[in-house]
């Protein structure tokens, strides 16, 4: 998006007001009622001066003074002028003057004030000297200059919203892009690794002339729960935890593999190593009962791995326990994001 610097804006301004300034000096030298455009020369410094100091929006005692200052220019620039027999170039500064406060009225954010301000020029010349002071004293062309330059700021404004509007649209759309090429990849990764891991036993399915053994169900139990972790898992799994959790399935323990979203905000690097330590803490653990999940984004660890087993003292006299001891309480600490 492109801006006007300050400098420049207020520098044509600067320039402006100081040609203003000169023709006023110029009109007071040449003996036209000198002591009346002395002051509205005072008046106008004044109210360029403090609408000129800062940008945004002019407060409202700096527009009364800008604004009051601009209806005397013309009632005290006018005094020695003959409305039929002189013209712009015989002494009327005043109008480039009301015409640089109204520029200025604009530039800070105070368009009412700069219409009332360029409205009252306008009357006033025309009462003053009638449609024809209006011509020959060039208020017309000030008022058309005006009115042009602030449709072409106006026009640029609503551009720059328009842009901003595109680039915002156009960035949520490449980021819904980016998360949907995201889904679809990942989703072919699950399904590559699912058909990876249960091809064996299909093919074994489709070539069994017997029926299945006890075995072949249970590897088909462990396979079911295997698929199932591809889509509760997620990126609680890489080739070591599968083969892990696939191991403890088979001697029988219940293994829950649970990923709640939790280290979505980490990078996949990051990740791996997390799922290294996690894997080796189950390749030394025989519990019954396994959880590997994930923790809240807010918390301090990205995930637990928890292994318990039934006593079994109690398992043997066959006691209901309902109580079980913990034989692993893993914690692993959220990496720090750099960015």
């Amino acid at each position: 998006m492109i801006s006007v610097p300050r400098w420049f804006s207020g520098g044509i301004a600067v320039a402006v007001a100081v040609y203003t300034a000169a023709f006023a000096v110029i009109t007071i030298a040449m003996g036209v009622a000198p002591m009346a455009n002395l002051i509205a020369l005072g008046l106008f410094g004044l109210a360029f001066g403090l609408a000129i100091a800062r940008t945004g929006q002019a407060s409202l005692p700096v527009t009364v003074v800008v604004g009051g200052s601009g209806l005397l220019l013309p009632l005290l620039g006018s005094t020695g002028l003959d409305p039929v027999r002189d013209s712009y170039s015989s002494g009327a500064w005043y109008i480039s003057g009301v015409a640089c406060l109204v520029v200025v009225l604009l530039w800070r954010r105070r368009a009412v004030a700069a219409s009332a301000l360029l409205a009252v020029l306008l009357l006033h010349t025309y009462v003053w000297g009638g449609f024809d002071a209006l011509n020959g004293y060039g208020v017309f062309a000030a008022a058309l200059i005006i009115v042009l330059m602030a449709a072409g700021g106006w026009a640029v404004v609503k551009t720059e919203q328009h842009l901003a509007s595109f680039s915002d649209a156009q960035r949520e759309t490449l980021e819904w892009q980016a998360a949907q090429d995201a889904y679809h990849h990942e989703r072919q990764v699950r399904l590559a690794t699912t058909a990876r891991l249960a091809s064996g036993m299909l093919q074994r399915i489709a070539t069994a002339t017997d029926g299945l053994t006890d075995e072949d169900r249970a590897e088909c139990r462990v396979l079911e729960q295997t698929i199932r972790d591809e889509i509760r898992g997620r990126r609680l799994l890489n080739d070591a935890v599968r083969e892990q959790v696939m191991a403890h399935r088979r001697r029988g323990a219940h293994v829950q593999v649970n990923d709640d979203g939790g280290i979505d905000d980490l990078d996949p690097a990051v990740v791996e190593p997390l799922l290294a330590q996690v894997a080796q803490a189950l390749a030394g653990i025989a519990s019954d009962r396994i959880i590997i999940r994930t923790a809240p984004r807010d918390s301090d660890k990205a995930l637990t791995v928890v292994g318990m087993s039934s006593d079994p003292i109690a398992t043997a006299l066959g006691i209901d326990d309902d109580e079980e001891q913990v034989d692993l309480w893993l914690e692993l600490d959220r990496p720090v994001v750099v960015r």
